[in-house]
């Protein structure tokens, strides 16, 4: 248990220095206080899950994020809420609008079943990956 409270101390401590990068596009946002939320913040009209890697951008093919995410935007969408998410890497911000659907292996995205090590226990999940080419980086991204 010890390793999920490191890593929810890091994200929070993260969400804390990239909230006001966020408002600088979306506007004044407030962060969901609960650890677990699926978008770590929100305002009126968008929601954004900030995710911190300490890798550089084109590592891989795809940044990844978990599924359930992308089912909570599904209802949120439904309330017109633009959901994103903006991935803190080592070389810059990154960001990727959510769209309606998957489609297909040579698109936008795809999901799979990955275990990811927690040290003290292995978590099953699914994961939404978002090829590279779809995603801009943040300076670049106008609303």
């Amino acid at each position: 248990m010890g390793r999920i409270r490191d890593d929810l101390k890091y994200g929070k401590k993260a969400e804390a220095i990239v909230k006001p990068i966020l408002e600088t596009k979306f506007g004044e946002l407030t962060q969901d206080p609960n650890p677990y939320a699926n978008f770590d913040f929100f305002n009126e009209k968008y929601c954004v899950e900030h995710k911190q890697r300490n890798i550089p951008f084109g590592r891989y093919d795809s940044l990844m994020f978990d599924c359930v995410k992308y089912q909570k935007y599904l209802k949120l969408r439904q309330e017109g809420k633009r959901c994103f998410i903006v991935w803190s890497l080592a070389d810059g911000k990154y960001i990727w609008e959510f769209e309606d659907q998957f489609r297909g292996d040579d698109a936008v995205f795809y999901e799979q079943v990955k275990s990811i090590n927690r040290v003290s226990h292995t978590q099953v999940t699914d994961v939404v990956h978002v090829f590279n080419e779809y995603i801009q980086p943040f300076s670049e991204f106008g609303i």
